[in-house]
């Protein structure tokens, strides 16, 4: 993929341009091209992203929205935390590129200010300081945040498996984002919001960080490349449940 200027700026410290093995590239090429498409398939089952591309999704409930995922947002970094944690060598190759990928993008996420790009971006949606600090998480939110360490607490063995959920987080928010600019934004002839724009490209290489060492590990394993799928695919799903939730908590407000 083309690289755009705002990616080249980033804080991020990791090489890139290592080459993988032809068999892994291979691999990786394939994993994403199908979570992209699983992606697809999520959002469309989705009643809040059906309701998005229906031009149905009002001011109102992308301000309830995403003043809620802000909340969940500022926390984001405990779920990178829980798979450092969980790593259980900084010297085993795979584990090591693992926790720089999930250092690295806590640390360009902080350096870089996205924080205060999305507090731009919540503004843009017509929310005001007073409201932001006076909001408070609402039980999706929670449920959310809790659902990662549900799946996959300190002393479970499944560390890949929490990398390949996160990887699929990851890109599901890219094509998620793409939805947004397009259905919402152009739709009302509005001004792209940096973190929103910005995202919908950062989030594919943050996905190919999380997954490489993954696929790295398991390369020859036909099985275990199978169960990475199906926990990229669960974290595919559960993100997109998160929009729906939040979706039945405004309307049953």
């Amino acid at each position: 993929m083309k690289v755009s200027s705002a990616i080249a700026t980033t804080s991020s410290r990791l090489n890139r341009e290592i080459e993988l093995p032809p068999e892994v590239e291979a691999q990786k090429q394939a994993i994403s091209e199908r979570t992209i498409n699983y992606c697809n398939e999520s959002l469309d089952r989705s009643r809040f992203f059906n309701l998005l591309k229906d031009g149905e999704i009002t001011p109102s409930i992308m301000q309830y929205t995403f003043l809620q995922y802000q909340l969940w947002r500022d926390r984001l970094h405990q779920w990178f935390g829980l798979c450092i944690v969980k790593a259980g060598s900084c010297t085993d190759p795979d584990q090591k590129a693992a926790i720089m990928s999930l250092a690295d993008h806590t640390f360009t996420d902080l350096q870089d200010g996205h924080s205060e790009m999305y507090l731009e971006f919540i503004h843009d949606l017509g929310i005001g300081d007073a409201e932001i600090k006076a909001s408070r998480r609402s039980p999706s939110t929670v449920s959310y945040e809790r659902s990662f360490f549900n799946d996959f607490g300190y002393e479970t063995d499944n560390f890949y498996e929490a990398l390949a959920t996160l990887s699929g987080r990851e890109l599901c928010v890219s094509v998620r984002n793409e939805r947004i600019l397009q259905y919402y934004f152009d739709a009302r002839s509005m001004k792209h919001p940096t973190w929103l724009a910005l995202h919908a490209e950062l989030e594919v290489e943050h996905f190919h960080d999380a997954i490489r060492p993954a696929l790295t590990r398991y390369a020859f394993n036909s099985a275990k490349i199978a169960d990475l799928m199906k926990a990229v695919e669960r974290g595919i799903d559960r993100h997109v449940q998160y929009f729906d939730e939040m979706l039945h908590e405004y309307e049953s407000q």
